[in-house]
């Protein structure tokens, strides 16, 4: 029985124990996003650039640059790229403007080319692939818009809440997509068609900062210090408390976890979402995080506002 009882509690150790990043990235600028497509951990910076490095092994595999701009006292300057997608071979990226205003590019073969200009007055917040051919474009106004690669035109319009824009994730069918706003509500709605399906309220009383959609979950980092998570079935949802901010988490692909950024020290904090419980602790990141991303149950990979992207393997 002894030795039972010594077992577990070396194990309760062991899992909750702090971990350190398996590998650390420097990008060419300060991290502003990052996505994980096919093993690739795409980011765009603030100098202007979208980076793609291999997740096996850091190493760096591509670097686009954006053309300059001119700020408000006329001298050049690098663009802030706010947004990353990649499907197949092709990039998506949100890139500031001139004047304040943004612009919406592809980049085939290292080559960028504007999709929506600035002339179009557009203030895309981000973006991501729906298909090859149809785009999801949010708007600062929480205006969402689907638009057409192809005809260079929108599909539909819509405006899911009239609070200010936060975030917005797509399922993994990229069929329904998950918006959050100020007002801490969650707005589910139909990729193609636009349709409101669903408002998820009562987790969250303050801006979410940032959403996760895996299955039926969908994940909330919300600025009144609270993680939730949604269950789309029941509209119920579980609370992680944290003691500062919570600028963003994600799930991983299994819903066996639930990743958040925790507290002032920008640690991520691993709950086991079965039992509610605290697992690991990630320790590494130096600066304001801003996105998570699981690769699998075993591996994700953080971003903050620096240069540093960094990989973590659990036990």
């Amino acid at each position: 029985m002894k030795y039972l009882l010594l077992l577990s509690v070396i194990s309760s150790v062991l899992l909750s124990a702090e971990l350190s990043p398996r590998s650390i990235i420097e990008a060419g600028g300060n991290v502003q996003q990052i996505v994980l497509v096919e093993g690739k951990i795409i980011a765009g910076t603030s100098a202007g650039t979208l980076e793609i490095f291999k997740m096996d092994d850091a190493s760096k595999l591509s670097h686009t640059v954006f053309p300059k701009i001119k700020d408000f006292t006329g001298d050049e300057v690098a663009p802030k790229v706010f947004s990353v997608d990649m499907l197949d071979k092709t990039l998506l990226a949100v890139v500031q403007a001139s004047s304040g205003s943004r612009e919406l590019y592809l980049v085939e073969e290292g080559k960028p080319k504007v999709l929506i200009d600035a002339h179009a007055n557009l203030f895309i917040s981000k973006a991501k692939f729906v298909d090859k051919n149809r785009i999801l474009v949010a708007l600062l106004s929480n205006e969402f818009l689907l638009w057409d690669v192809k005809e260079k035109k929108e599909i539909y319009r819509v405006q899911p809440s009239s609070s200010h824009f936060s975030d917005f994730a797509l399922n993994e069918t990229k069929t329904m997509v998950a918006s959050s706003s100020e007002s801490g509500e969650i707005t589910l709605f139909d990729a193609l068609s636009g349709k409101v399906i669903k408002v998820l309220k009562g987790g969250n009383v303050d801006n979410v900062y940032k959403v996760d959609f895996k299955k039926d979950a969908i994940l909330c980092a919300g600025q009144d210090r609270r993680g939730i998570i949604y269950d789309l079935k029941s509209g119920s949802y579980d609370r992680f408390d944290g003691s500062f901010l919570i600028y963003a988490g994600a799930l991983s692909p299994s819903l066996h976890l639930g990743a958040f950024a925790f507290n002032e020290q920008n640690d991520i904090v691993l709950f086991d979402l079965a039992t509610k419980s605290k697992i690991h602790t990630l320790k590494g990141q130096k600066s304001t995080l801003n996105t998570i991303v699981f690769a699998s149950d075993k591996e994700l990979v953080s971003s903050s506002d620096d240069q540093f992207i960094m990989i973590w393997r659990l036990p």
